[in-house]
């Protein structure tokens, strides 16, 4: 089982290199978000290999310890870095914001240091659950603004979420070994998964996270435009509620919104990866969940027709398709 172990980690990590090497070189996506990313699986492959050499060696140099722990501190801020630059495409670093990667640089030359820290128990678990503090509120914050802050790409938005729940786990992992004496090896063991994930992406589609859609690339929609579309279509389906018009087209909301339908269709589709219909469709199923649950005494067949659906038959299989469950069954439980 160990050679297994030992073999999958290594392969990770050799996976992990190229992941960064072609995150380097790639010219598709976004260029600071690839450049970010490479040095996110930098670090990470730093601290996992620290963890494989623990693990399968007799003893390391104290200088490759501190590389290790190093790594370690800056996971948290490269993958906030890293969601900034995905969820705003004109995201540039400053140099300014080194000061969030401090801690690492200077623990990096503090190596001569390490022996006295690590001889001493108490110091020792006081700063390695510090760096575990430190990663976890990063983590946090990025998950945080993944979520709640302007992202709007739901496709964008998943992969970053997995790659958080990655981050999540070995964070874990990590955190079991000091507090119960968890196997060591386990963070490598998922960053590996992790690194396979990423791969996966990369041979799929090309890129790391792309937040743009090539099918619209050269149509000459200018981003103040996009954005003014995409604010107005926000406020009429959020505010004026367009989707409860059952007569509701491509075509009359573009009018409305006072552009064309293949600007709108873009603005959409880019936003939200969605196209229009399902736009429509997901906003009627969940004004229609919330009336469900606050409106008991409603008819179902009159929420149906409140949302925009033309025939209650219609309403029914578009809610269970959304839901998984009828209506009246929603509501019920």
């Amino acid at each position: 089982m160990e050679t297994i172990i030992l073999i999958g980690s290594i392969v990770g990590i050799v996976n992990s290199f190229i992941l960064v090497t072609y995150s380097l070189i790639s010219k598709k996506g976004n260029r600071t978000s690839n450049l970010i990313f490479a040095f996110f699986i930098l670090m990470l492959t730093l601290r996992i290999s620290k963890s494989i050499l623990l693990t399968f060696s007799d003893g390391l140099h104290d200088f490759l310890l501190t590389i290790g722990l190093s790594g370690f501190m800056a996971i948290g801020p490269a993958f906030f870095f890293f969601t900034k630059s995905v969820i705003n495409p004109k995201y540039r670093f400053e140099w300014k914001q080194l000061i969030h990667l401090l801690p690492a640089i200077i623990f990096t030359f503090m190596w001569v240091l390490l022996d006295s820290i690590r001889n001493d128990g108490n110091t020792w678990h006081i700063f390695y659950r510090s760096i575990l503090l430190q990663y976890i509120i990063y983590t946090t914050i990025a998950i945080y603004r993944i979520n709640f802050g302007v992202l709007d790409n739901q496709n964008v938005r998943k992969q970053l979420n997995i790659i958080a729940l990655f981050l999540l786990a070995i964070w874990f992992a990590y955190l079991l070994n000091e507090v119960a004496g968890f196997p060591y090896i386990s963070g490598a063991i998922l960053y590996s998964v992790l690194i396979y994930f990423s791969l996966i992406i990369i041979i799929n589609k090309g890129y790391i996270i792309n937040t743009t859609n090539a099918k619209y690339q050269k149509t000459g929609l200018k981003p103040e435009e996009n954005k003014r579309i995409f604010n107005d279509l926000k406020h009429t389906i959020t505010r004026e509620k367009a989707f409860s018009d059952n007569t509701i087209s491509l075509a009359k909301l573009a009018k409305k919104l006072n552009t064309t339908t293949h600007a709108l269709s873009q603005v959409i589709n880019e936003n939200f990866q969605l196209t229009f219909f399902e736009l429509i469709g997901y906003y009627r199923i969940e004004e229609a969940k919330q009336l469900l649950k606050s409106n008991t005494e409603i008819k179902v067949s009159e929420i149906a027709f409140e949302v925009g659906y033309n025939s209650l038959s219609a309403f029914n299989t578009a809610f269970k398709k959304a839901t998984g469950l009828t209506p009246t069954k929603f509501r019920n439980e």
